[in-house]
């Protein structure tokens, strides 16, 4: 059973979000998970998935995240969030 993590606010005006990382694992002799981190919402069930997926010739612009069901490049995911987020991207 993986570890469930909690991040408080620092304001504490919301519940923690409960984070669980699990590790890649074999399913089956022809099929292996994605590793992937799962935020649950400190109040009630929502949970959000992402996976990360690497290449197999190991090229790191090509790796790949699943967001909620929705798959991208890290770096296309890195467009759509650092903004949200208040970072800039270099």
């Amino acid at each position: 059973m993986p570890k469930i993590e909690r991040f408080v606010d620092t304001l504490n005006t919301l519940g923690p979000l409960r984070v669980t990382r699990r590790k890649a694992r074999r399913v089956s002799r022809n099929r292996t998970s994605m590793p992937c981190v799962t935020v649950k919402c400190g109040c009630c069930s929502h949970a959000v998935e992402i996976c990360h997926e690497t290449t197999p010739t190991g090229d790191k612009n090509q790796d790949t995240l699943e967001i909620g069901g929705v798959h991208g490049t890290v770096d296309q995911w890195r467009q759509v969030l650092l903004p949200l987020l208040g970072i800039k991207q270099q």
